[in-house]
């Protein structure tokens, strides 16, 4: 009886294992999942103040997959007037620093705005970067620049 009453106790305690091994298994992969982030871009957040496009101006969303190293962006990018001087904007992409500060460009986005303002897509990373932009998402940004602004039209903090 004594046997059987210990053989029950490791099999509860081998269940339970069983269960926290994967609640922190699924833990993981959500860590690893895309952690999505609305931004707003604006001439405002452009460094040196005072230096963006106060004419353009736009939003979205940027999903950073550390599991699937890659990058996704759906973007919408705006140009007042619309008489194409300024348009389509020359390049965007995440540079690497805190809110008032320039940093290297660690990723191009490589958008597509040939068919209007909405631009979306998948770049890939590596997950050593994608894994830093989840976890310290206050330090990189979004750029775009333009042809009348090319060090800087309107940015957006990834923040969290």
């Amino acid at each position: 009886m004594e046997t059987e009453k210990w053989n029950m106790k490791q099999r509860n305690i081998f269940l339970c294992l069983g269960v926290v091994l994967l609640l922190a298994l699924i833990s993981a992969v959500n860590v690893q999942a895309a952690a999505s982030r609305t931004i707003y871009l604006d001439w405002h957040a452009v460094v040196p103040a005072g230096s963006g496009d106060p004419n353009m101006f736009g939003d979205g969303t940027v999903s950073v997959n550390a599991g699937k190293a890659q990058i996704c962006y759906n973007l919408r990018v705006f140009v007042y007037p619309g008489d194409g001087s300024n348009w389509p904007p020359a390049s965007i992409g995440i540079y690497r620093a805190p809110a008032g500060s320039n940093g290297p460009l660690v990723v191009d986005l490589h958008p597509d705005f040939s068919l209007g303002p909405n631009a979306s897509g998948c770049v890939g990373v590596s997950s050593t970067l994608a894994h830093d932009i989840q976890r310290n998402p206050s330090r990189y940004y979004i750029l775009v620049t333009s042809i009348k602004h090319p060090e800087g039209a309107v940015r957006a903090q990834l923040v969290k």
